[in-house]
């Protein structure tokens, strides 16, 4: 079975996957059309200009054309990422069916969670659809496509090795928004800065806009990071830090979090917060900061249990036999 992952490397969670997939012995390539900001590794670079500008397609289209002259007789399964494909609105599908091609999509929560049905009636195309948590699964529309797969993202661990810190006199908290409408960042600074002015031991390292290398070791200097209060699920960041064995902070919806517990069982290790509940959390974890390299080690096991990426790679790859048998 020859595998394309394509077209994006969102938080170097495809390349993940294709990494463990190759170690499962899956012949998987991955394919890019450039490289983004929190994208990581790639087999293939088209060095596509802007493609979210119309007036690049011109100068994008003949590169596209030609990956997929290249692509169609040479894969057995097309993995798709966040709702998009080689070709522009997703005009490749037709062809891929009529070759007889597995086609799988993976969403990554923003292009499928909370849309109207209507903006995604492409997937009823796809063999599989994957989503990476029982929230999104709860929050995607239905329609005449797969029931979703409900599988977690990866993470190579061997690039994250465990860093554990002994919280000292002043607890360090870190913070590292993408985008901070999404993470309620405002509360996070606020939630500190009031803590600080009541005199608490707290400081904080809002990490944003510097190479990745920079930031993961701030990551591993922290005490505790703090994710996202609004979404409602732990993301990249969170899964990073995790396996840096470090305690994190997030808004967590409690259905999709006992749902979790029981299909993979394991108790999530994650600390919950709101935004209204945030300053509340901090000033108990400065109380009891001695205690959190326990709970950073029991966050390492988790990640080591529910997103390695040969334990993702092989979920993923019963997937591919479903929608594609290796006997085809």
């Amino acid at each position: 079975m020859k595998v394309l992952h394509s077209p994006v490397n969102i938080a170097g969670g495809p390349g993940a996957i294709s990494q463990g997939l190759q170690e499962l012995g899956v012949e998987s390539t991955l394919l890019v059309f450039n490289e983004r900001p929190f994208e990581r590794g790639f087999d293939v670079n088209l060095e596509l200009r802007d493609t979210s500008r119309l007036s690049n397609l011109p100068l994008n289209l003949p590169k596209q054309l030609r990956a997929f002259a290249w692509a169609a007789p040479r894969f057995d399964v097309f993995h798709f990422h966040a709702g998009l494909t080689l070709l522009p609105r997703r005009v490749n599908l037709p062809a891929l069916r009529l070759m007889h091609k597995g086609i799988v999509f993976q969403s990554w929560g923003s292009d499928l969670r909370g849309r109207p049905a209507s903006d995604v009636r492409y997937l009823h195309r796809a063999g599989a659809v994957i989503v990476g948590s029982y929230l999104t699964r709860r929050l995607a529309p239905r329609g005449p496509w797969p029931e979703y797969d409900v599988v977690p993202p990866a993470i190579v661990l061997t690039d994250w090795q465990p860093s554990p810190t002994e919280p000292g006199d002043v607890l360090r908290v870190a913070h590292a928004p993408s985008k901070r409408a999404v993470k309620g960042t405002d509360a996070v600074l606020a939630a500190v800065e009031s803590l600080q002015a009541r005199g608490a031991p707290i400081e904080l390292d809002l990490i944003e806009g510097v190479p990745n290398r920079e930031a993961r070791l701030r990551y591993a200097a922290a005490d505790v990071v703090v994710d996202q209060l609004r979404i409602g699920w732990y993301g990249m960041l969170a899964i990073e830090s995790m396996a840096l064995a470090k305690p994190v902070v997030v808004h967590l919806d409690e259905e999709a979090a006992a749902e979790t517990e029981e299909a993979f069982g394991i108790e999530l290790p994650l600390i919950r917060a709101t935004e209204s509940t945030l300053e509340d959390v901090l000033a108990g974890l400065v109380d009891v900061r001695a205690s959190l390299p326990e709970l950073g080690r029991r966050s390492r096991e988790y990640v080591e249990r529910v997103h390695a990426h040969t334990t993702v790679a092989r979920q993923v790859l019963e997937i591919y036999e479903r929608v594609m048998p290796i006997s085809s």
